[in-house]
C-alpha cells in the first residue's frame, strides 16, 4: 500500500482553506499568482513520474462544481519541482479543488481561494472645458478618470453646488444610460438642455443650472468607484467660474489659422474664437494635403484650440481644412445655427465648410 500523500500549500497573493494535514508532511507546494502555476516540490522521482505519464491523476477544478470536468492543465518537470499550470488563468475570489488520486493510496484533495488583488484607487485625471471662464449657457462637461469606472453611480454621486453652499436642483439631463466611453473612463454629464435653452419650460419655471457672474464647484464624491470596487476615497470638486452665454453660430472665418512652413514638421494650428466642444472637435475637423490625401498626425485640443503634427513633414501646395456642420461649441452652437435658433429656421441641409491655406517653404 502506498502511503497517503499530504500537501502543505504556500499560496503567494492567496488564501487557503485547509483540510487536516499531517505534521510529518514531507510535500510542500506553492502558488505563484504572477505566473498562474502551481508548484509541487518534495515529491519521489516516482510520484513525479507517475503525474507526468498519468495527468488524469490529478484534478483541478471550481469548488462550486465538483461534479465538472477539470480544468485543463500542462505538467512540466525543472529544478523548482513538478509544475502545474493551468490552460486558463484562474480567478481572484474564486475557490478551487485540487486533488490527486493515487492508485494505492487514499485520494489527496484541497480547496484554496484566490485572493483578489487591492484595487488602485480611482483619481480624476482630467476635466473638460479647463478653461477659466466657461458660458452659461454651457451644455456638456466631460470628466476622465484614470481607472474604467462602475455603472449606475453617476445620479448620486455626482452634484453641482453654488457660490452659497447649496447644492443647484436637477441640473444634469437624467438618462437611464450613462454615457460613459468603451473604456468607461470617460463620462460625458449634459446639463439639462430644457433649461438652457431660452422661453421652453423648464427655463422658464427653474432657470439655467449655471448663471452668468456666478461661481460653482462640480461635486464627484468619494464614494464613486471603479469598476473593480475601489471608491475615491476623498470628495473631490472643479472650480467653476461662469461667464455670458455664447448664443452665435460658429463662423470659421473667425478662427486664427496658423499655417507651418513647408518642409517641417511644425503644428498646423487654429485658435478658435469661442470654447470648443472637445469630443466634437477631435472628430469633424479634417486637414487634406495638396494631393487629396487625409493628413494623419498627432491631434491636440484642449477646446480652444486645435493643432495637427503630421507624421512626415509638410509639402509645398494647397492644403484645405474641412470643418463638419455637425461641430458644436460647449454651448451647443453649430455651423448651421445658434442652440437657442427658433424651430423652422435651421436648415435641414448645410454642406461642410472648406478653409483653404497654401504652404510654401522658408
Amino acid at each position: 500500500m502506498r502511503r497517503t500523500r499530504t500537501l502543505v500549500w504556500q499560496i503567494f497573493s492567496a488564501s487557503l482553506l485547509l483540510l487536516p494535514l499531517s505534521a510529518q508532511a514531507e510535500t510542500e507546494a506553492r502558488y505563484v499568482a504572477l505566473e498562474g502555476s502551481l508548484i509541487v516540490s518534495g515529491l519521489t522521482s516516482e510520484d513525479t513520474a507517475l503525474l507526468l505519464e498519468n495527468p488524469s491523476l490529478l484534478r483541478l477544478q471550481h469548488a462550486a462544481t465538483p461534479e465538472a470536468p477539470g480544468m485543463l492543465v500542462s505538467m512540466t518537470n525543472d529544478e523548482d519541482g513538478l509544475r502545474i499550470s493551468p490552460y486558463f488563468a484562474l480567478r481572484a475570489g474564486t475557490t478551487y479543488v485540487a486533488s490527486i488520486d493515487w492508485p494505492e493510496a487514499a485520494p489527496f484533495h484541497i480547496e484554496f481561494t484566490i485572493e483578489r488583488a487591492a484595487a488602485a484607487p480611482p483619481s480624476l485625471s482630467a476635466f473638460s472645458p479647463s478653461q477659466s471662464v466657461i458660458p452659461a449657457n454651457t451644455l456638456r462637461f466631460y470628466l476622465t478618470f484614470s481607472e474604467p469606472m462602475a455603472r449606475g453611480q453617476v445620479r448620486d454621486r455626482i452634484g453641482l453646488v453654488g457660490e452659497d453652499g447649496q447644492t443647484v436642483p436637477n441640473p444634469f439631463l437624467n438618462l437611464e444610460t450613462e454615457l460613459w466611453d468603451n473604456d468607461q473612463k470617460r463620462l460625458t454629464l449634459i446639463l439639462d438642455p430644457g433649461r438652457i435653452k431660452q422661453g421652453v419650460g423648464p427655463n422658464t419655471l427653474a432657470g439655467a443650472p449655471l448663471v452668468d457672474g456666478k461661481r460653482y464647484r462640480l461635486v464627484v464624491s468619494g464614494e464613486m468607484q471603479s469598476a473593480k470596487g475601489a471608491p475615491l476615497g476623498s470628495e473631490l470638486s472643479v472650480a467653476l467660474r461662469v461667464g455670458p452665454a455664447e448664443r452665435r453660430a460658429i463662423n470659421p472665418d473667425a478662427w486664427d489659422v496658423m499655417v507651418p512652413a513647408a518642409g517641417t514638421s511644425a503644428p498646423f494650428s487654429l485658435a478658435f474664437d469661442r470654447i470648443m466642444d472637445g469630443g466634437a472637435v477631435q472628430r469633424l475637423l479634417r486637414l487634406e494635403g495638396p494631393d487629396g490625401d487625409t493628413i494623419d498626425g498627432k491631434l491636440h485640443t484642449d477646446g480652444g484650440g486645435w493643432s495637427l503634427t503630421p507624421h512626415s513633414p509638410w509639402q509645398e501646395g494647397i492644403y484645405h481644412l474641412t470643418v463638419d456642420p455637425e461641430l458644436e461649441d460647449v454651448a451647443g452652437n453649430t455651423i448651421r445655427a445658434p442652440f437657442d435658433a427658433k424651430p423652422g429656421t435651421i436648415g435641414s441641409k448645410t454642406p461642410p465648410v472648406s478653409i483653404e491655406v497654401e504652404m510654401e517653404g522658408n
